[in-house]
């Protein structure tokens, strides 16, 4: 870790569980170079649950989706697959045989979550 007076290394020194939270880690630590001493927390993530609220979410999503809906995508993905298979066996590219058939490639279904804009927007830039 890093200092948060002087943005110098650490050494720690010592390391106990909360008293309240067993999943939760506290730790002594002393600067190298300013001699600062401070306390840090460090905790676990429950992945496991979050996995199961993310599957009830979708359950529940795809419970409320119109038949209609769920059908177009089941016959997209068999296309994809065929168009993969087609691929596979002809040896062209699977972009090619997509285009051929007419089918358009897969997108992402949600934007990335910490994606920039390729160049800082007008209004904050400086030097003008």
């Amino acid at each position: 870790m890093i200092c948060p007076k002087c943005s110098a290394d650490t050494r720690l020194i010592d390391s106990r569980p909360h008293q309240d939270d067993a999943g939760v880690i506290r730790r002594r630590r002393k600067c190298v170079a300013c001699g600062h001493r401070f306390f840090t927390q460090e905790g676990t993530i429950n992945i496991a649950g979050m996995r199961a609220k993310r599957r009830r979410a979708q359950a529940a999503y795809l419970a409320r989706l119109d038949p209609a809906v769920k059908a177009a995508r089941v016959a997209a993905s068999n296309l994809r697959r065929d168009a993969r298979i087609e691929a596979e066996e002809t040896g062209r590219p699977l972009a090619n045989v997509m285009r051929d058939w007419c089918i358009a490639p897969a997108t992402r279904r949600r934007p990335l979550k910490h994606t920039s804009p390729p160049f800082p927007p007008l209004a904050l830039t400086r030097g003008q």
